[in-house]
């Protein structure tokens, strides 16, 4: 399949192909150890994708109510936008995986594509209300925003092919039983025609037998 478009490095790109996306997470300082048990239990491809928002969602929260705290809190929100764009890369990860093996995640995009806007929102809202000090911290915020929009551009694009795939597949699968029994019932009518035959034959065998007598 061709790949989405992700905007991918080259490393990236070779990691993908030289090691299984479920062990990835494995030891991310950006998520905790439940986190990565969730993910571990999450094998099937939509399932690990609302995971994944789950997770988004949470450093979401984080930041709001760290934003609406009183105090110097740039470092907390700093270390939740890493953590957030992590999280997004892994999930960009796995969509690209399952689209390369024919994973139905169509539920699970739909999903993405409902709750990363409302994502979107609260970081432009959050990107709104930063002061000039915060020009370092305004980088790593533009770094979210770009990385969600190319998750929702590349999940727009998978789940466009998948809803065209998966019912031309089904439909495919349902041609292929139905050549199947065809091909069975034949075989049956060959195996009583052979039957018959071979009953035929051991019968004249009989009956020559007994003439000879």
């Amino acid at each position: 399949m061709k790949r989405l478009p992700f905007r991918l490095g080259l490393g990236l790109a070779i990691f993908l192909v030289l090691a299984p996306l479920c062990t990835r997470a494995k030891d991310a300082h950006y998520l905790t150890s439940s986190e990565v048990e969730k993910l571990r239990d999450a094998q099937e491809p939509s399932e690990r994708i609302k995971v994944y928002l789950s997770f988004e969602q949470e450093r979401i929260g984080r930041m709001e109510a760290a934003q609406e705290s009183n105090g110097d809190v740039r470092v907390g929100l700093d270390e939740l936008l890493e953590q957030y764009i992590s999280i997004d890369n892994e999930l960009k990860d796995w969509i690209q995986y399952q689209y390369d093996h024919d994973g139905d995640m169509r539920k699970g995009l739909r999903s993405l594509l409902d709750e990363g806007p409302k994502q979107l929102e609260v970081l432009r809202h959050i990107q709104s209300t930063l002061g000039p000090r915060d020009r370092d911290y305004s980088s790593s915020l533009q770094d979210a925003i770009a990385d969600m929009n190319d998750t929702l551009s590349g999940a727009t694009g998978a789940l466009a092919a998948q809803q065209k795939k998966f019912p031309e597949m089904k439909e495919n699968a349902k041609a292929e039983a139905r050549a199947l029994k065809k091909e069975q019932k034949e075989q049956e009518k060959l195996n009583k025609k052979e039957r018959k035959l071979r009953n035929r034959h051991h019968k004249n065998e009989n009956s020559d037998g007994s003439d000879e007598n």
